[in-house]
Formats: C-alpha cells, structure tokens, sequence
C-alpha cells in the first residue's frame, strides 16, 4: 500500500491489483524516510513502550487523552494466540473494543517495515465508510500491551450474528461485506483475513469489515503461522489456492476476492467453507486438486438470484487470479441481483 502520513483515502483513481508490500516510487517517498539511517531493528528485547511510540510517530492517534489507559474496570471478551479483546470506555462513557496484543508475538522487524505497517493503521483509522468498522487509535494498554482501540459493537462478530438471528437477511449482508471490501480497494489497501469472523455487526445490523491490524502486523514482524502455510491459523479455508503454493505469500485484492466469495458463501450457509473437512490439512488438499465447495441448495435456491450468487461464487474462486471479478464487479452484480427481487 503506498501512503503517506498525509494521505486520505482517495476514491478518484481506478482500483488496481495491490501486495501488501509494494514498491514505493522515489518521488512519492515520505521526506521523512528513513532510507539514508541504518534500519533500526524490532526484537522481542524492544519494550512495548518503544514500539508504541514508533506507532505513534508514523500517525497513529494516541488515545491516551481520551481514556484511562489502565482501563481497570475493563472486561475481557475474547482471547487468542496473538491477542485478547476487552472490553472498556472512553472519558466519556462511549464503550469500546480493545485488542490488546501481546508483544511476544512481534518477532524480529526492521524499522522501516514496522513503520509501513504504522502508516497502514493511520490509513484505517481515517477510512470513512459505512461498512468499515473504522480504527479510532492506540493505547499502551496496562503499560505492557499495544491496544488497537475501535468502537464496541454488541451484536460481535457475524458468524455469531448469523446463529443468533437465522431471520437476517443474507443477501444484504453480503453487499455489505462486498461494498466494505470495495472500498478498502479504491483505497489501494487489501483486508487479507477476510471471514464472518471478522466482519462486525452493528446494533442496527450493519456489517462492517474489521480486524485489518492483523494482516498490516503480521507482514512488520516474524509471527507464528501453520506449518504448511504463511496463513493465519485457521483461516486456510478462505484462502486462495496462489497462498498456498507460494513460500512468501503476497495478499492482494484477487485473494481478498477468493476470500470473499467463501464468505459470502459462509454468510448464506451460516457455517464455514468445507465443513465436513475437519482439519485444515484436509481443507489444504481440496483446495490444491481444485475440489470447489459444493453448491448449497437448501440456502442458494435454482433460480435467478440463487443462480447468480452461486455463478458470482464461483468467478471468485477462479484458480486464475486474473480471472476473478473485481470487488467492485461482485458489489454490482449483487445489487443488480437486488434490484430483481
């Protein structure tokens, strides 16, 4: 993504295939590069306190005026490998989320790589979007954690959501997740952990595409994947075949669109890709011999809307990244399918 600390998502430029770690033309270079300084590097020795003022100096808003960082009353929600989500409130009483994570999993980066991974956090907390659930700052969370600090959704996550409202209406949810993704592409950035899990259902049912900071710090450090693959764990099934087969996989916009295409598919189902394969090494191999999930006749009924989601499903998982539609082509054939109804 290329970016400055005074760049604002700018939607007049046509949306492009994009890595998560492109190369930077030299009149485009920040002034206040680092590129004449010897790289300073990241290590697990480096204290939180550091590293959150590297953060800091790359644009991304200090919060610590607008709430107690200790957070003493704060609740825990959630928890995983690399983080714990908790819940916690602004001076004002506004609740918000705190993804608290833990600096054992930043390995060893250089200086100039986290600082990209910064100005990448800057640019989601200036996205403005209905379906972006936008980044508000960071804290030093109890003095020992980097906190990522966005606003509390009650409804959680949309997997969850989907079990507990069986009634919403699915179809609109996936133009939600598609417009949210076509955003983030004309804003020449990638999402590259797309899931139900990761998209936030507001009160009023909105779904908003989140947990971007994952993808942004796992290329600025060396953190812990699968054995079999430079994914996130658990994530296999929404990723695209090309990931699996490289060493050094690149996220980009046609893998965001794969992704996206098991959602949707994850949304109407309300479970995940292949679940009859248990283990992700199973979900691997189909992939790799090109076994495609299965059309889903009790949700995806044979007729002109059940047919075009399934056929914009399927463009997605094209094995040929190049041919798979663009965020934006997914958005318009849903919303034509819409306007049909």
């Amino acid at each position: 993504m290329e970016v400055s600390q005074d760049d604002e998502p700018d939607r007049n430029f046509e949306p492009q295939m994009v890595t998560s770690q492109p190369f930077i033309p030299e009149s485009h270079k920040d002034p206040d590069s680092d590129d004449d300084i010897e790289p300073q590097m990241v290590t697990s020795q480096m204290s939180t306190q550091q590293i959150f003022e590297c953060l800091c100096r790359a644009g991304c808003i200090d919060l610590s005026s607008q709430m107690d960082a200790r957070q003493e009353t704060a609740m825990i929600a959630s928890g995983g490998g690399f983080g714990d989500i908790w819940v916690g409130e602004l001076h004002t009483g506004v609740k918000v989320a705190i993804k608290a994570w833990r600096t054992t999993a930043l390995g060893r980066c250089e200086y100039k790589t986290l600082k990209r991974a910064a100005r990448e956090l800057h640019l989601w907390s200036r996205m403005n979007h209905p379906h972006i659930h936008r980044l508000k700052g960071v804290i030093l969370f109890r003095d020992q954690y980097l906190g990522m600090v966005s606003e509390w959704m009650d409804n959680g996550n949309l997997h969850d959501f989907l079990l507990k409202h069986p009634e919403a209406d699915r179809y609109q949810l996936c133009i939600h997740v598609a417009s949210g993704l076509e955003y983030m592409h004309g804003c020449n950035t990638v999402h590259g952990d797309l899931k139900a899990l990761n998209v936030i259902v507001s009160s009023e049912g909105i779904a908003r595409l989140s947990d971007f900071d994952f993808s942004i710090m796992s290329d600025a450090s060396s953190l812990v994947f699968t054995a079999s693959s430079n994914t996130r764990t658990g994530s296999v099934r929404w990723v695209a075949p090309e990931m699996l087969e490289d060493d050094t996989p690149k996220r980009t916009t046609q893998s965001d669109v794969y992704a996206l295409g098991m959602t949707m598919l994850e949304i109407f189902t309300g479970d995940v890709p292949y679940p009859e394969r248990r283990i992700d090494g199973s979900v691997i191999r189909a992939v790799m011999t090109g076994i495609l999930p299965p059309r889903p006749a009790q949700y995806l009924k044979a007729d002109e809307l059940g047919n075009r989601v399934w056929k914009l499903m399927l463009d997605c998982w094209s094995r040929d990244p190049h041919a798979r539609p663009s965020a934006a082509q997914v958005l318009a054939g849903l919303k034509d399918g819409a306007g049909k109804t």
